[in-house]
């Protein structure tokens, strides 16, 4: 079983098993984000950004089932399809799921974690984990 602060590997998908004030952001990352490094690099870019940057323009993400607000205020999670799944985040926790989500995604393809970190920082211009995780590969 794959483990990281929040995240275990359940019939080979992630399941969110962190505090229950953080469930709807957990959802969101695993229901719509899921394995994919881009997305997660994605994410944790805007994060970043909302959190240096106060005239940041707050960021809609759709996905599957989630639409996401990414703001200098924080982060918004709404479900599509369930009214009563919605919550509002601080910019730090979100953060904190978010490189936890990384930190799985890296011990699931740590390969394809790498490359795709590399292609972000490539096409984007920065790295958004830059000081805060390393290369796993060489």
């Amino acid at each position: 079983m794959i483990r990281t602060q929040y995240y275990v590997e359940k019939s080979g998908t992630p399941f969110f098993c962190g505090p229950d004030e953080l469930m709807f952001l957990g959802e969101w990352v695993t229901a719509d984000i899921q394995l994919s490094p881009l997305s997660v690099l994605e994410a944790i870019d805007l994060v970043a950004e909302a959190q240096t940057n106060p005239a940041f323009a707050p960021e809609d993400l759709d996905g599957n089932a989630h639409t996401v607000t990414i703001s200098p205020r924080g982060v918004r999670v709404e479900n599509f399809f369930v009214d009563h799944v919605r919550g509002e985040y601080t910019l730090d926790d979100a953060f904190r799921v978010l490189i936890d989500f990384w930190d799985y995604c890296c011990q699931a393809n740590p390969e394809k974690a790498d490359a795709r970190r590399r292609q972000y920082a490539e096409e984007q211009g920065r790295d958004p984990l830059e000081g805060i995780r390393e290369y796993r590969g060489a």
